[in-house]
Protein backbone atom coordinates (compact mmCIF):
# COMPACT_ATOMS: atom_id res chain seq x y z
CA UNK A 1 0.00 0.00 0.00
CA UNK A 2 3.11 2.26 -0.10
CA UNK A 3 2.48 5.29 -2.62
CA UNK A 4 -1.09 4.93 -2.38
CA UNK A 5 -3.64 7.35 -1.16
CA UNK A 6 -5.39 6.51 2.01
CA UNK A 7 -8.78 6.35 0.57
CA UNK A 8 -7.47 3.88 -2.10
CA UNK A 9 -5.82 2.10 0.47
CA UNK A 10 -8.46 2.09 2.78
CA UNK A 11 -11.04 0.82 0.34
CA UNK A 12 -8.67 -1.89 -0.66
CA UNK A 13 -8.88 -2.82 3.06
CA UNK A 14 -12.39 -2.74 3.33
CA UNK A 15 -12.61 -4.92 -0.11
CA UNK A 16 -10.54 -7.56 1.32
CA UNK A 17 -12.60 -7.76 4.50
CA UNK A 18 -16.35 -7.83 2.62
CA UNK A 19 -17.14 -4.43 3.03
CA UNK A 20 -19.31 -2.78 0.40
CA UNK A 21 -17.80 0.66 -0.55
CA UNK A 22 -20.92 2.66 -0.25
CA UNK A 23 -20.62 6.58 -1.47
CA UNK A 24 -21.08 7.71 1.88
CA UNK A 25 -18.37 5.31 3.16
CA UNK A 26 -16.27 7.01 0.07
CA UNK A 27 -16.70 10.29 1.14
CA UNK A 28 -15.66 9.98 4.69
CA UNK A 29 -12.36 8.67 3.39
CA UNK A 30 -12.28 11.18 1.23
CA UNK A 31 -12.70 13.74 4.09
CA UNK A 32 -10.54 11.54 6.26
CA UNK A 33 -8.02 11.77 3.77
CA UNK A 34 -7.69 15.47 3.42
CA UNK A 35 -7.39 15.98 7.44
CA UNK A 36 -4.63 16.43 8.69
CA UNK A 37 -5.82 16.94 12.28
CA UNK A 38 -8.35 13.85 14.24
CA UNK A 39 -12.11 14.77 13.69
CA UNK A 40 -15.41 14.23 15.74
CA UNK A 41 -17.81 11.93 14.30
CA UNK A 42 -20.03 16.04 14.01
CA UNK A 43 -16.71 17.71 12.93
CA UNK A 44 -16.90 14.96 10.04
CA UNK A 45 -20.22 15.94 9.37
CA UNK A 46 -20.05 19.23 9.05
CA UNK A 47 -16.87 18.95 6.79
CA UNK A 48 -18.94 16.71 4.72
CA UNK A 49 -22.19 19.31 4.63
CA UNK A 50 -19.89 22.55 3.64
CA UNK A 51 -18.81 20.43 0.68
CA UNK A 52 -22.23 19.93 -0.21
CA UNK A 53 -21.63 16.07 0.25
CA UNK A 54 -25.18 14.74 2.39
CA UNK A 55 -24.18 12.05 5.36
CA UNK A 56 -26.47 12.04 8.08
CA UNK A 57 -25.02 11.60 11.38
CA UNK A 58 -26.17 8.12 11.92
CA UNK A 59 -24.36 6.71 9.21
CA UNK A 60 -20.80 9.23 9.91
CA UNK A 61 -21.17 7.38 13.56
CA UNK A 62 -21.59 3.83 12.11
CA UNK A 63 -18.88 4.04 8.75
CA UNK A 64 -16.88 5.37 12.01
CA UNK A 65 -17.48 2.60 13.68
CA UNK A 66 -16.85 0.27 10.59
CA UNK A 67 -13.47 1.70 10.41
CA UNK A 68 -12.02 1.50 13.35
CA UNK A 69 -13.13 -2.23 13.55
CA UNK A 70 -10.79 -2.46 10.72
CA UNK A 71 -8.06 -0.53 12.39
CA UNK A 72 -8.33 1.77 9.49
CA UNK A 73 -8.42 4.67 12.45
CA UNK A 74 -7.57 5.12 15.40
CA UNK A 75 -9.66 6.81 18.37
CA UNK A 76 -8.06 8.96 20.72
CA UNK A 77 -8.90 8.34 24.18
CA UNK A 78 -8.61 12.03 25.32
CA UNK A 79 -10.68 13.83 22.94
CA UNK A 80 -12.60 10.54 21.60
CA UNK A 81 -11.89 12.22 17.91
CA UNK A 82 -10.60 9.91 15.26
CA UNK A 83 -7.41 9.89 13.37
CA UNK A 84 -6.49 8.10 10.06
CA UNK A 85 -4.61 5.56 10.27
CA UNK A 86 -1.26 5.71 8.35
CA UNK A 87 -1.55 3.31 6.03
CA UNK A 88 1.15 4.34 3.31
CA UNK A 89 4.02 4.42 5.78
CA UNK A 90 7.14 4.80 3.96
CA UNK A 91 9.50 3.80 6.44
CA UNK A 92 9.96 0.03 6.47
CA UNK A 93 11.18 0.23 10.31
CA UNK A 94 8.12 2.18 11.35
CA UNK A 95 5.42 -0.06 9.79
CA UNK A 96 1.90 0.56 10.55
CA UNK A 97 0.67 -2.75 12.26
CA UNK A 98 -2.87 -2.40 11.29
CA UNK A 99 -2.75 -6.36 9.87
CA UNK A 100 -1.34 -7.76 13.30
CA UNK A 101 -3.87 -8.77 16.11
CA UNK A 102 -2.06 -6.62 18.45
CA UNK A 103 -2.20 -3.69 16.27
CA UNK A 104 -1.53 -0.57 18.87
CA UNK A 105 -0.61 2.80 18.40
CA UNK A 106 0.44 5.30 20.71
CA UNK A 107 0.24 9.24 20.68
CA UNK A 108 1.87 12.15 21.91
CA UNK A 109 -0.90 14.96 22.00
CA UNK A 110 -0.09 18.53 22.30
CA UNK A 111 -2.23 20.39 24.71
CA UNK A 112 -0.69 23.61 23.47
CA UNK A 113 -1.07 23.24 19.60
CA UNK A 114 -3.20 19.94 19.33
CA UNK A 115 -0.44 18.30 17.29
CA UNK A 116 -0.45 14.84 17.28
CA UNK A 117 2.36 12.58 16.88
CA UNK A 118 2.18 8.44 16.44
CA UNK A 119 4.84 6.64 18.01
CA UNK A 120 5.86 3.67 18.40
CA UNK A 121 6.65 1.85 22.11
CA UNK A 122 8.83 -1.12 23.18
CA UNK A 123 8.06 -2.97 26.29
CA UNK A 124 4.51 -2.49 25.78
CA UNK A 125 4.21 -6.54 24.96
CA UNK A 126 6.19 -7.34 27.80
CA UNK A 127 3.50 -5.20 30.27
CA UNK A 128 0.54 -7.12 28.49
CA UNK A 129 2.92 -10.34 29.62
CA UNK A 130 2.93 -9.94 32.92
CA UNK A 131 -0.76 -8.62 32.93
CA UNK A 132 -1.62 -11.85 32.12
CA UNK A 133 0.70 -13.46 34.52
CA UNK A 134 0.08 -12.22 37.13
CA UNK A 135 -3.86 -11.61 37.06
CA UNK A 136 -4.82 -14.17 33.86
CA UNK A 137 -5.96 -11.26 31.94
CA UNK A 138 -5.66 -11.28 28.13
CA UNK A 139 -4.90 -8.28 27.14
CA UNK A 140 -6.30 -8.03 23.28
CA UNK A 141 -6.01 -4.35 22.22
CA UNK A 142 -4.68 -1.31 24.47
CA UNK A 143 -5.08 2.93 23.63
CA UNK A 144 -1.88 4.96 25.14
CA UNK A 145 -1.71 8.44 24.79
CA UNK A 146 1.02 10.78 26.71
CA UNK A 147 -0.46 14.40 26.87
CA UNK A 148 1.81 17.15 27.28
CA UNK A 149 3.97 20.05 25.36
CA UNK A 150 5.42 19.43 21.58
CA UNK A 151 9.30 20.18 21.23
CA UNK A 152 7.59 23.81 19.56
CA UNK A 153 5.63 24.22 22.22
CA UNK A 154 7.36 23.40 25.46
Amino acid sequence: MVGMNYTNAAIEVLKSKGYRITQPRKLVLDALEKSFTPLSAYELKDLLDEAGQKVDTVSVYRILDCLEKTHLVHRLVSSGKVLKCDLGHEDPEEPCHRDQSDHCHHFLVCRSCDNIEEIHCVGIDELAHHALKDTGFQVEEHRLEFLGRCKKCK
